[in-house]
């Protein structure tokens, strides 16, 4: 009974942070080199570019690590009354 609580505590408040963070440094890492690039193409849409690549990545980071707790999540039993 115990273990499952503990179970989703510790997903909810420890792997999923460390998930997203992870999902998120990654990808900020590959658009890194990228993002100067783009921010010369758009001149005066550099920022609101910049602050747009930023959320989208952390987005993607969110969705992504939901996805990998929601497997993680242990079911729980449902008791059959006869």
């Amino acid at each position: 009974m115990y273990g499952a609580i503990v179970g989703k505590v510790v997903i909810a408040l420890l792997v999923f942070p460390v998930l997203v963070h992870a999902f998120f440094t990654v990808q900020t890492m590959i658009l890194g080199p990228m993002l100067p690039t783009l921010l010369s193409l758009a001149d005066s849409w550099g920022e609101i570019l910049r602050k747009g690549l930023f959320v989208i990545a952390f987005l993607i980071a969110v969705r992504g690590s939901f996805g990998i707790c929601r497997r993680l999540w242990p079911a729980t039993m449902i008791r059959q009354t006869s």
